[in-house]
């Protein structure tokens, strides 16, 4: 007798994969100091000037921005707090139209809260104040995104919307269509 084996993406590792694509994706930063040479992964590059627009994987935006060496470009900074607040306002106006927000934007607000949070010994009030912004707004965002991914799950529209999801929305959106699928077809058989 064969047995088959069902191999079922856990929540957790499905987010933990998203969160190497976040590391991995590039996006352009800007110098706020002068930098003779730097070594990633063993590539040296540089000299940047001060002003200077690179374009770098998050895993070294990171650390350069905890050094405070760059600033993330304003058209790339898609975390912000301001970005955030767009987006909210958006998807309060259009109660039933998934708006298209960027792919890795959770994983963007998780990454920027925990570095915040990870180096509070030099955050100003300013910055005290953008973490505790990001992390009230971003509970209203979910509950709100998860209300159209369930409608949109359930009317079976997934495909037509995926463009407008982040990867965990579309993994999610994947898996209520699945079950819901079986579900139905369990009841209507």
């Amino acid at each position: 007798m064969v047995t088959i084996m069902q191999l079922v993406d856990l929540p957790e590792d499905v987010m933990n994969r998203f969160g190497l694509e976040f590391l991995h994706e590039v996006r352009s930063c800007i110098f706020q100091k002068d930098i003779p040479k730097m070594t990633i992964s063993g590539r040296i590059i540089g000299p940047f000037k001060s002003g200077s627009k690179v374009e770098l994987p998050n895993w070294v935006i990171e650390v350069l921005l905890k050094e405070q060496i760059i600033e993330i470009d304003s058209q790339n900074e898609y975390e912000s707090s301001r970005n955030l607040q767009n987006i909210h306002r958006a998807e309060e106006r259009h109660p039933h139209k998934m708006q298209a927000i960027p792919p890795l934007l959770y994983q963007a607000l998780c990454r920027k809260i925990a570095r915040l949070q990870n180096d509070k010994t030099i955050l100003d009030k300013r910055r005290y104040d953008e973490i505790e912004r990001t992390q009230q707004m971003l509970p209203f965002l979910v509950q709100t995104r998860l209300s159209k991914i369930l409608r949109i799950a359930k009317s079976g529209a997934l495909q037509d919307m995926r463009n407008e999801m982040t990867l965990e929305e579309r993994w999610l959106g994947e898996q209520l269509t699945s079950l819901l699928s079986d579900w139905r077809k369990e009841l209507l058989e």
